[in-house]
């Protein structure tokens, strides 16, 4: 797989695993489309002095009940869909991260691939 130049080395971390399973992320759009899949760093330019191993990924959630309780917690977040996807391993690798939602994963999504296209908009 090939990966976007920002990556930092070691990125994805060599634990984390071939993406897979069904997993929830905030998007903008319905249907999603590419711009729902930016990683954190490329979303916030400027928000970070350098890009790291997690803020190279794009956070998704096991359990839709952490995008609800996302929502509420972050103003912000509360006009963003939620979408369901089934990853596969030709979207990358996934890994468990921490995060206040006990069922935060980061993504890292290669160069190529088009993840929008296993994802659907289930609440506006």
């Amino acid at each position: 797989m090939e990966w976007p130049d920002f990556y930092p080395e070691n990125c994805p971390p060599t634990e984390a695993e071939s993406a897979s399973g069904t997993v929830y992320r905030l998007v903008r759009n319905n249907p999603p489309q590419a711009e729902d899949f930016k990683s954190t760093w490329e979303e916030f330019p400027g928000r970070f002095p350098e890009p790291t191993i997690k803020n190279s990924g794009v956070s998704v959630y096991r359990d839709p009940q952490d995008i609800e309780r996302l929502k509420k917690r972050i103003r912000q977040l509360r006009d963003r869909k939620t979408a369901e996807g089934e990853l596969n391993a030709a979207l990358g690798f996934i890994q468990q991260t921490e995060g206040k939602e006990k069922s935060h994963h980061t993504w890292w999504i290669p160069i190529g691939a088009e993840p929008w296209f296993v994802f659907k908009v289930l609440s506006e």
